[in-house]
């Protein structure tokens, strides 16, 4: 017989952001991205870029990559020195 607590040691929430970052010769301004906060005893984030939103005003795979790493960066870095703003989601 297999035995599976019931009680989950693991729980990740997911929160959808934006940030604000120009980009030279890029129009677009706003960056959605998602944050991951995982509980386990102690909390940790981590970030994932909306990568169909940056492929759409990035053409060049190498760049649009690049441009993801450091919008993923900057929000960890934010978000470590709690300069993040937690709202909740409009209804």
């Amino acid at each position: 017989m297999i035995r599976i607590s019931d009680k989950p040691t693991k729980r990740v929430e997911h929160f959808a952001g934006t940030i604000t970052m120009a980009l030279p010769g890029c129009e677009n301004t706003n960056w959605n991205f998602t944050v991951l906060r995982s509980t386990n005893g102690s909390t940790t984030f981590a970030v994932e870029a909306d990568y169909d939103q940056i492929h759409e005003h990035i053409k060049d795979t190498g760049d649009a990559a690049y441009f993801a790493t450091l919008l993923e960066a900057t929000v960890k870095a934010n978000l470590a020195k709690e300069q993040a703003e937690w709202k909740p989601a409009d209804k």
